[in-house]
C-alpha cells in the first residue's frame, strides 16, 4: 500500500493505492454506501463491514471535499482512493469554522459526557471486526454504557466478573463463534438471564435457526439498521425491567406466591426459587442460607442472580414475600396478628410487627383494620 500527500494548488490531495484485486467499476458508486461489501475479495474471511468508506465520505464531505475510487492507471492491479480537501477555509460558512477555544470546550464537554454514568443499562458488543464494534458503540453510547470485545472468549470472562444487561454479538468469529458464545451464556446460571441479540448475514439461515433454538432473544441480518437495533435493545431492556418489577414488590407478592408464572430466560431458576419459597416460607428457620442450599447455588451466586432479576437482594426478596403474604392474611381477617406472624415464618410477634411497619408504614393491627374498611 502506498500513501501520497500533496496539493494541486487548490486542494490538499491524499491518495492511497493498493495492489489488490481492484474495484468493480460498475459498482464503484456503491462503495461509499453504508454496509456495502465489494465482491472482489479473495476470501469470505476478508470481507469488511461496509462502514469505513461511508464514514470517510461523511468526514470528507463535512470539510467540503470529495473522495473517489478508481482502479490504478499505471498498468498494475489494485485500487486508488483519492481525497481532495479545499485549502484554507473560504469555502466554509462562518458557523462551520471553530476557533481553538470552541474546540477545547467541545472536547471537554464530550469528556464530561463519557464520565457520566448511563441511565439505561450496560451493553456488551462482541465482534471480531473492531470497526463494526466501534460503530455500534458510537451509535448506542448516547443512551447506554457500551463495552466492546473482539474475542468472545474474553467476553465470557467479562460476563462472569461483571454485570451486563444485554449482549450484542456477531455470529461468524474466529476462536469462539457466536453460536458457541450464545450456548455458553444460556447454559450458565450466572448469565442465562441476559438477553442476547445476534448479528449475521442474510444467507446464514442455518445459523439463525440454530441461534433461535439456543435461546437467542433477537436476530438482525447484516446490513442492519441502527434504529432497528436500538429498538430491539429498548424492547429487551423493557422486558427485563418488567420481569424485575414482577418480583421486586412493585406488585403485591400475593400474586407472586403460588400463582406467578415466570417467562423468559430466568424461567428455570425462578421456578426453582419460587417452588422452594412456597414450600418453606412458613418455617422460622428458613432463611437465605437455606434457600441457597435448596436451589443449588452458593449464597453469593444466588444474591447476584436475584439482584439482576428482581433488583432486590435475596434477603429483601424473601422478606417481601413474607410481608405481602402476611398482608393478605391480615386482609382476610380470619386469624390474629400472632397467628399471622407464625404463618409467615416469624416466631416473635414483636419482631414481626417491627418489620411489617417498616415495610408498609403501619402496624399489622392498623393494616388489618384498614383492610376491613
Amino acid at each position: 500500500m502506498t500513501i501520497h500527500i500533496g496539493n494541486d494548488g487548490k486542494n490538499a490531495v491524499l491518495s492511497v493505492t493498493d495492489s489488490g484485486e481492484g474495484i468493480d467499476v460498475e459498482n464503484s458508486d456503491k462503495l461509499f454506501e453504508r454496509f456495502y461489501q465489494g465482491t472482489n475479495s479473495r476470501s469470505m474471511n476478508t470481507l469488511g463491514t461496509g462502514v469505513g468508506l461511508n464514514l470517510c465520505r461523511a468526514i470528507v464531505t463535512l470539510h467540503g471535499g470529495i473522495i473517489k475510487a478508481t482502479n490504478r492507471d499505471d498498468g498494475n492491479k489494485g485500487a486508488c482512493f483519492t481525497v481532495l480537501l479545499p485549502l484554507g477555509n473560504s469555502h466554509l460558512k462562518p458557523s462551520q469554522i471553530a476557533d481553538q477555544t470552541d474546540v477545547e470546550e467541545t472536547v471537554e464537554e464530550e469528556n464530561q459526557k463519557k464520565r457520566q454514568p448511563s441511565k439505561s443499562g450496560r451493553i456488551m458488543v462482541v465482534d471480531d471486526d473492531e470497526e463494526i464494534a466501534e460503530y455500534i458503540k458510537n451509535e448506542l453510547s448516547g443512551s447506554y454504557r457500551v463495552t466492546t470485545f473482539n474475542d468472545a472468549r474474553e467476553a465470557v470472562k467479562a460476563l462472569m466478573d461483571g454485570h451486563y444487561d444485554i449482549v450484542i454479538s456477531d455470529v461468524v468469529m474466529p476462536g469462539m463463534d457466536g453460536i458457541t458464545f450464545l450456548k455458553t451464556i444460556k447454559s450458565n446460571v450466572k448469565t442465562s438471564d441476559i438477553p442476547v441479540i445476534l448479528l449475521t448475514s442474510k444467507s446464514d439461515v442455518e445459523d439463525r435457526v440454530e441461534g433461535l433454538r439456543r435461546g437467542a432473544d433477537a436476530y438482525l441480518a447484516k446490513p442492519f439498521n441502527i434504529e432497528e437495533l436500538s429498538a430491539q435493545v429498548d424492547n429487551l431492556l423493557g422486558s427485563v425491567r418488567r420481569l424485575r418489577g414482577k418480583f421486586s414488590g412493585a406488585q403485591t407478592q400475593e400474586e407472586t406466591v403460588e400463582k406467578v408464572k415466570v417467562e423468559g430466560n430466568d424461567d428455570a431458576l425462578m421456578k426453582r426459587v419460587m417452588k422452594v419459597v412456597n414450600e418453606n416460607y412458613t418455617d422460622p428457620d428458613f432463611n437465605v442460607e437455606a434457600l441457597s442450599q435448596k436451589v443449588g447455588l452458593s449464597r453469593a451466586q444466588l444474591h447476584r442472580k436475584m439482584k439482576d432479576i428482581t433488583g432486590l437482594t435475596t434477603s429483601e426478596f424473601l422478606r417481601n414475600i413474607r410481608m405481602e403474604q402476611a398482608a393478605r392474611l391480615l386482609k382476610e381477617g380470619k386469624i390474629n396478628v400472632t397467628q399471622v406472624a407464625y404463618s409467615v415464618g416469624y416466631n416473635n410477634q414483636t419482631h414481626f410487627s417491627t418489620v411489617f411497619k417498616a415495610h408498609f408504614g403501619m402496624s399489622p393491627t392498623e393494616y388489618g383494620k384498614n383492610g376491613d374498611s
